[in-house]
């Protein structure tokens, strides 16, 4: 397995001992394939350290925890502050069909992020559906006109 060479080689240098605040953009919502069935994502862009204003990775994927969901209905280019931690990750896909090879290596992401908040200058937002059905549907409905990979 290989170390990614990307943007995020950024984020291993800060270790992952402790955390750190960071901000990001609003891109959109998304949906993923869990355990218990279609979990909720947020995709933020342009991720960036606090302190110093660098740029760490051009976009990030997060579970849609409670912290975000407690921002509201998020529009696109809405600043998202929050705390979080560095984490490796294996990247690549490890099943058994034949035709599908992708190579593995290793990644770096945020992970568990706390204070997640907005600017307190920002507009307020309607809140999100407290019904995961609700949610799932609102997101697909947001998501329809998307260009598919």
């Amino acid at each position: 397995m290989k170390a990614r060479p990307s943007q995020r080689q950024k984020l291993a240098e800060l270790g992952n001992m402790e955390r750190h605040p960071f901000k990001g953009i609003f891109e959109r919502y998304g949906i993923k394939s869990g355990y218990k069935g279609e979990e909720p994502t947020i995709l933020l862009r342009q991720v960036r350290l606090i302190p110093t204003e660098q740029l760490l990775t051009d976009h990030l994927w997060f579970n849609l925890t409670k912290g975000f969901q407690r921002l509201g209905q998020l529009e696109r280019g809405d600043v998202i502050h929050f705390n979080g931690r560095v984490n490796s990750y294996v990247k690549g896909y490890r099943g058994h069909q034949l035709n599908l090879f992708s190579e593995l290596s290793l990644d770096y992401q945020l992970s568990w992020p706390t204070k997640v908040c907005r600017p307190e200058d920002s507009p307020a937002r309607p809140p999100l559906p407290t019904e995961r059905w609700q949610l799932i549907t609102l997101i697909q409905t947001q998501n329809q006109n998307l260009p598919r990979n």
